[in-house]
């Protein structure tokens, strides 16, 4: 897919750090991290790349991936632009669902929108995203151990566009690959664009370009981001949806209940006015798994799967 393999820093120092303790390891020679997307703490790079802007497009994935007949089978976006391919070995007792929050809350800081992310077996074949997607043997893993993400970022004002894949091998050992190309051209995503798909696939989503403010307030901005999140949700309303508001702050828990109930209920109310019928609910400070950033989830609890 790629159409490279060249490139490649790989010394005898990086083959010994694959196997040697997390204390003594450190990153193979001039490598470096990616702007913008810090590592996991404690991880340690076994293999880096890169490519110059001048060489074979990148194709930016944005839906599971698959191969039939011999034939690689992805969607995505066709981009030029130059190419950064980082392989993170995790410090052995590392969660895999701690390493996925990790990549999940740096991301999110940086990007007015996930374009696409996935778990598990709904990723399609980890063999296909290790060999054919991104080229690095370390990556294969069951597939019930496995996470991708994929989606532009700012940074300095530019944009990159950043795919992140992290697995847990049947050895345990944990890994997170990163790509980040710089695209020639900017490249135009539509928020809320694979809600629905998440939902489907996870049973949750965060609704992009939704914060509430500290007293749990939606401003026009985030209406509209509603309002286009309705847009893509025909059909789910029927099946038993919520949306739960998250805040955090150094006000009392109770008075952050509160704000996040009526946030909740206001957002809601916004859905309504696309068609869209959900159960409002304000949890507060109380279900920090996904971060800190105030924020929406939208829930179809008989779509929820464990890690």
């Amino acid at each position: 897919m790629n159409g490279w393999r060249g490139n490649r820093v790989c010394t005898a120092f990086a083959i010994a750090a694959l196997t040697a303790p997390a204390m003594a390891a450190q990153d193979v020679a001039g490598s470096r991290d990616a702007p913008g997307v810090a590592r996991y703490p404690g991880a340690w790079i076994v293999e880096y790349r890169e490519r110059p802007a001048a060489a074979l497009p990148y194709d930016f994935v944005t839906a599971p991936v698959d191969k039939i007949r011999g034939d690689l089978r992805v969607q995505g976006v066709r981009v030029s632009g130059a190419l950064q391919r980082i392989t993170y070995r995790v410090p052995d007792g590392a969660r895999l669902a701690d390493v996925i929050g990790h990549y999940e809350r740096v991301v999110a800081a940086a990007s007015p929108g996930i374009a696409f992310t996935c778990r598990g077996p709904d990723c399609g074949r980890s063999t296909v995203w290790a060999n054919d997607v991104f080229d690095v043997a370390e990556l294969n893993a069951p597939n019930r151990n496995q996470f991708y993400l994929a989606a532009p970022i700012a940074v300095a004002g530019e944009q990159r566009l950043v795919a992140a894949y992290v697995v847990q091998r049947g050895n345990r050992r944990v890994y997170a690959h990163i790509d980040v190309v710089v695209p020639e051209e900017p490249v135009q995503f539509a928020a809320n664009q694979t809600l629905a798909d998440a939902l489907e696939r996870n049973g949750y989503a965060t609704v992009e370009g939704v914060e509430p403010d500290a007293a749990g307030a939606l401003d026009a901005e985030d209406l509209v981001a509603l309002g286009q999140a309705a847009a893509s949700l025909a059909g789910v309303q029927a099946r038993g949806l919520h949306v739960v508001c998250h805040l955090f702050g150094a006000r009392p828990v109770a008075e952050l209940l509160a704000a996040a109930e009526s946030c909740a209920e206001a957002a809601a109310a916004a859905l309504a006015d696309g068609g869209v019928t959900a159960a409002p609910h304000g949890v507060g400070p109380l279900a920090p798994g996904g971060g800190v950033q105030p924020r929406l989830e939208l829930v179809l609890p008989d779509r929820l799967r464990g890690n």
